[in-house]
């Protein structure tokens, strides 16, 4: 008695092909439009407070808007208080565009802080994906130089931010 495999071996074919659809969208997700998104980088607590990260996303869910993202850099923090609320501290990257699987990167962005002296300019690659609608996650890797002759120095953070 004679079975006919074709019809075994296509189930087989599809289950693997919703397994593989199923664990690439597992990877990312698109946004939700309109959202904004805030969370906190690795870099440590200075005197208790936390470096945060935050952007909207668009209307039409491509792309991010008005990114920024604290840290210290090459120069100590100095001064009392939070000093990550100084806006020498916050960089600004602007729009970041959104691909069609949730991921997001900007490459060489570029932000001067003249809020004080010495003027610092940091150069710095943001990346990331949306793990779900919700949340994202990425990493941020800079290089910076000061006009006080600090640096250049670099560094690396990674971020989590959420829908508020």
């Amino acid at each position: 008695m004679s079975r006919n495999r074709s019809p075994r071996i296509l189930i087989g074919v599809l289950a693997a092909a919703m397994s593989l659809a199923l664990a690439v969208g597992a990877l990312a997700a698109l946004p939700t439009p309109g959202k904004t998104f805030k969370g906190f980088t690795s870099v440590g607590p200075y005197r208790g407070y936390k470096a945060t990260v935050s952007f909207k996303v668009s209307t039409t869910g491509k792309q991010l808007l008005g990114f920024v993202w604290q840290a210290g850099g090459c120069i100590g923090m100095g001064g009392p208080g939070n000093a990550y609320a100084d806006p020498y501290n916050n960089y600004r990257v602007g729009t970041i565009p959104v691909s069609t699987t949730g991921t997001f990167s900007v490459v060489n962005a570029k932000w001067t802080s003249n809020h004080h002296s010495p003027a610092k300019t940091t150069t710095f690659t943001v990346s990331g994906r949306f793990t779900t609608p919700t949340t994202a996650t990425g990493s941020i890797h800079y290089t910076q130089t000061d006009s006080g002759g600090a640096g250049p120095c670099s560094g690396h953070t990674t971020f989590t931010a959420a829908a508020h």
